[in-house]
């Protein structure tokens, strides 16, 4: 940053306070009177008497200001005690005060050490801290970390209370920021710059009346001489182009409706939790071959829905992977409608995921009606009022009728027994061909493998998923009609075993010495936590997978039956009467678990033909001078591309330069911030990082101690009692349910994904898909109290 300000002069957080508040004009900085801690014992009586003369208003805030809290080269913050709220005229509170603050130095007291003390400012609007540039790289962005509802002001500095984020690229202007004290706190830091220098600064603020900013701390960041001294302009030059690329994205497109799109990392197929918010080229473009490119929507337009051709899912923008949601909302349209009517209803769609950017991982059952279940009618009405006229919306609900009445009966190909022919074929040719040990590592094998993969496995897989998806809908609105309660739902779902489950009985049975571990990774062993990741070992390539532990705690489902209730099938039956389904209340639970059981079991043997390929690609890499970790920078199109026109050099010496350019790229991704959600090309310039709302599992509540699980994490971590947590959760980690666990928090993952089954399966508590901004703060505490049945977290 270019400045004109004379050189500043920092000192401790009270002398560079003293400095700033009669050069600041966009905030303000309370009147502040500091003293050496050393001075205290002896000075006593005048230095009470000198804070109540001071401009107090009644109460004060005692702070340290410590010598080596803001230095040059480290900083100390939130090490020291502050004391809130103390009356100026109760003269042993302020002594108790102080004390407290002096002994919190601890072994860092210094001559130099001081106490600030100011007033209590009430009546807070917003409070937070804003980092002028991105901690880690050095990005060129305002990360601004704030509370702007519980009127405290030490709630992001103690890491407690509502938390919320946002990034501003710091060149952005002004009127692209709706919110008034957001923009009157940049304004604020702003000045601060230009008075400081060219500093990278931290900046504790809060915002009272008419948008007034009170600045409390303005510190170095001390990281500053790890950044990258490129890192700005490459982040300029990348949005320049991210923004040109949005502008053609976004705009209308003459074979879709709406007209406009929405890009998400979790909406559909939910990237973030499959293979992460920034993959690497192996597992994107995987991830695109094996799903996003055309495999889910060939899978919909079998089941009877409209099919957007040539259009693909998912796209990377600087290997940040984002769902375009309009093509996700196109698919969800049953085939045949009218275009004028697709038009209203995705248009409808979008604007409701602008509008409630919380749900962008619960599009299926908050944003876009994908079946007709119980309560279609009253929600469409209260949604999309004057969406579609009544003769319209009687053509939509007729098509979407029989769409779902298809799916029950199961009729077609995209029925839950064409798709489970197709897969327990493939099972039977992957048990023929035997382990992967066994086959020939090539690159045309590995082809091979990936495109049966893809014909075979993600596109049925796809359809059952769906089904899935339409029988939580059916199940959800039945509750809601009153034909269930969820509790007994919720004992319904824990009634079925899936394939997972006789994974965990499996898995406890080897390490109980009951079953030889052989006969389990016939089976298991291709799983990998990571389903994508080929750095991540499989099962049966880890030599810890069966190491002893304190504990085996087997789940026992025999205990937990189910039998439908006389007035709950006839309150179910009636439901279904009303839609005029030849189906009756026990034949929607069979169709509803067998989508369950299905899914579950077709995601056993896709991911088998996935793993086996990646298995061979770790052999083919080795024989050519490859190691995983350079494999994992490869985009598998072009790799596979080599196979029709070949290399003209060394395959070694091409790859290897394609691995260092791939592997230098995606580190600059990191300093690229973006969104969870993109409606606009101007919001790569301002991105919110939205609070995800969890899906919540079972009605149990439970405190207890968390432990975060990682691709690398031993078995023998000791799970027992306590709260895991697990960003990208996959069958990969099913094994933590022998172990005895209090409860489940993922970072990312929506109400049918593989956990949420898994637990309500068990009837464990867990909390799935609670976004970053919570999950990064239950790694910093020491316990975590999980109430599902009041859908809430709470650190300790």
């Amino acid at each position: 940053m270019n400045s004109s300000a004379p050189d500043f002069i920092f000192g401790t957080k009270s002398e560079t306070l003293a400095q700033l508040k009669p050069l600041v004009t966009c905030s303000q900085i309370l009147p502040l009177y500091y003293f050496a801690a050393s001075q205290w014992h002896k000075q006593k009586t005048a230095i009470l008497a000198a804070i109540v003369g001071m401009e107090h208003g009644g109460s004060v805030i005692i702070r340290s200001s410590a010598q080596n809290e803001d230095s040059p080269r480290n900083s100390m913050a939130g090490a020291f005690t502050s004391c809130l709220n103390v009356s100026v005229a109760d003269q042993l509170a302020l002594e108790l005060a102080i004390e407290r603050v002096i002994t919190s130095f601890g072994q860092h007291q210094h001559e130099g050490n001081q106490i600030l003390v100011q007033p209590m400012l009430k009546e807070i609007h917003m409070s937070g801290v804003v980092m002028t540039h991105d901690l880690e790289h050095g990005a060129p962005y305002y990360v601004f970390n704030y509370d702007d509802e519980s009127g405290l002001t030490d709630t992001i500095t103690g890491g407690i209370g509502i938390q919320k984020t946002v990034l501003i690229y710091r060149d952005t202007d002004s009127n692209l920021i709706r919110s008034r004290r957001i923009r009157a706190v940049l304004a604020a830091c702003r000045e601060l710059e230009f008075l400081c220098g060219s500093v990278p600064l931290d900046i504790e603020f809060a915002v009272g009346h008419v948008e007034q900013v009170y600045v409390f701390q303005v510190r170095r960041i001390t990281l500053c001489n790890t950044w990258h001294p490129v890192t700005e302009r490459r982040v300029a030059r990348q949005l320049t182009h991210i923004r040109n690329y949005l502008e053609q994205r976004l705009a209308p497109q003459c074979d879709l409706s709406g007209d406009h799109a929405i890009l998400g990392v979790m909406p559909d197929w939910n990237p973030a939790e499959i293979i992460g918010t920034t993959p690497r080229p192996l597992a994107s473009s995987l991830y695109r071959l094996l799903v996003t490119d055309s495999a889910w929507r060939e899978a919909r337009a079998k089941m009877g829905y409209h099919e957007p051709c040539h259009h693909t899912l998912m796209v990377m923008l600087g290997h940040h992977p984002y769902i375009d949601a309009r093509s996700s909302f196109n698919s969800f349209l049953p085939a045949g409608l009218d275009k004028g009517i697709c038009d209203r209803l995705v248009n409808a769609w979008l604007v409701r995921l602008r509008e409630h950017p919380e749900w962008h991982d619960k599009v299926e059952f908050e944003v876009v009606p994908t079946c007709l279940d119980f309560t279609f009618e009253a929600v469409f009405e209260d949604r999309y009022p004057g969406c579609l006229t009544p003769d319209t919306f009687h053509v939509y609900r007729q098509a979407l009728d029989a769409l779902t009445c298809r799916a029950i009966v199961g009729d077609g190909e995209g029925s839950i027994v064409s798709a489970m022919t197709n897969i327990h074929a493939r099972a039977n040719t992957q048990q023929q061909r035997g382990a992967v040990d066994g086959l020939t590592a090539d690159l045309s094998s590995v082809r091979r493998l990936l495109f049966e993969c893809r014909e075979i496995g993600t596109v049925n897989f796809a359809i059952l998923a769906r089904h899935a998806f339409i029988a939580e809908a059916l199940l959800r609105s039945a509750c809601c009609r009153g034909a269930l309660s969820s509790e007994r739902l919720q004992l319904w779902k824990q009634s079925f075993h899936t394939v997972t489950t006789e994974l965990t009985t499996d898995y406890a049975a080897v390490c109980g010495g009951t079953l030889p571990a052989g006969d389990f990774l016939a089976r298991f062993g291709h799983l990998r936590p990571g389903t994508y990741d080929i750095t991540s070992l499989r099962y049966d390539e880890r030599h810890d997978l069966f190491a002893p532990v304190s504990a085996f705690i087997e789940q026992d489902h025999e205990t937990r039956r189910f039998e439908l209730r006389a007035e709950e099938e006839q309150a179910l039956q009636r439901l279904l009467d009303e839609r005029g389904w030849p189906v009756t209340a026990a034949a929607l639970l069979t169709y509803a678990s067998q989508a369950v059981q299905a899914r579950e079991f077709a995601k056993l043997i896709f991911t088998r033909d996935l793993s086996d390929a990646l298995a061979l690609l770790i052999r083919w890499g080795g024989e050519v001078g490859l190691s995983r970790e350079d494999l994992s920078y490869l985009d598998i199109f072009p790799l596979l591309d080599t196979l029709v026109s070949p290399l003209l050099d060394d395959i070694d010496r091409v790859l290897l330069n394609q691995v260092n350019k791939a592997r230098h790229e995606h580190q600059q991704a990191m300093s690229l911030k973006l969104g969870h959600l993109i409606a606009a090309s101007d919001d790569v310039f301002v991105v919110p990082l939205h609070r995800s709302m969890p899906n919540f599992i079972t009605h149990k509540r439970v405190e207890a101690e968390g432990v975060l699980l990682q691709q690398d994490t031993p078995v023998t971590t000791v799970l027992q009692g306590r709260i895991v947590c697990i960003e990208n959760a996959d069958p990969g980690y099913d094994w933590v349910f022998t172990r005895g666990i209090a409860g489940l928090v993922t970072q990312y993952g929506g109400a049918n994904s593989h956990m949420a089954i898994r637990c309500a399966e068990f009837g464990i508590p867990a909390a799935i898909g609670c976004g970053e901004q919570l999950f990064s703060r239950l790694l910093r505490c020491q316990g975590i109290v999980l109430n599902c049945q009041d859908k809430t977290i709470n650190l300790v």
